[in-house]
């Protein structure tokens, strides 16, 4: 409630598979939970959700720039450019609330707000706190988050990811961090 008419989620989602039957009902779903919400907690001047189903590089980019908090909340993923590329050209010291089950999170875990996707409680109080977060923590946040991405190039992790193969051909194995361990 204290957010409302303040803070609105924009919700860029790339339709894809669209020719699977279980994508199309899940998009169906998501259409309608939106206008539920929409309507039960809206204005006139104000809805509390807008959902942008489009693929549209320059608005996700104007996005990436301009976002307060950027949830990159997958149930499982790989690496999630997405957790990557808003914070390295984001122009307001947006804070990054990110999914424990990303690939990205093992890197940018420092410094982005991690949650687990299934704990429902634990996003909306990550949420809360990336909103009412000072000035200063957002600054060194966001500045954590652009050094780690600035650090390391495509190429790092196709490097990364054929060690990884090489030592899974070899039966090395790897730890804790990604070092690299006799099994």
């Amino acid at each position: 409630p204290e957010f409302r008419e303040r803070v609105t989620f924009i919700a860029q989602l790339m339709p894809s598979r669209q020719d699977v039957p279980e994508y199309a009902e899940y998009l169906e779903r998501i259409e309608a939970l939106v206008a539920v919400v929409n309507h039960r907690h809206g204005t006139t001047d104000w809805m509390p959700i807008d959902l942008r189903l489009e693929e549209n590089l320059d608005r996700a980019i104007a996005a990436y720039k301009h976002y307060d908090l950027l949830v990159v909340n997958a149930m499982f993923d790989g690496m999630n450019l997405v957790a990557k590329e808003g914070p390295l050209v984001n122009e307001r010291g947006g804070v990054s609330l990110l999914s424990e089950n990303t690939g990205a999170h093992e890197e940018l875990g420092e410094f982005a707000l991690s949650v687990n996707p299934f704990d429902v409680q634990e996003q909306a109080d990550a949420i809360h706190r990336a909103l009412t977060m000072s000035a200063d923590e957002r600054a060194w946040r966001a500045e954590g988050l652009k050094k780690i991405i600035s650090a390391r190039n495509p190429g790092d992790w196709v490097d990364d990811q054929m060690r990884d193969i090489e030592a899974k051909r070899s039966g090395v194995g790897l730890g804790p961090g990604g070092v690299t361990a006799a099994a």
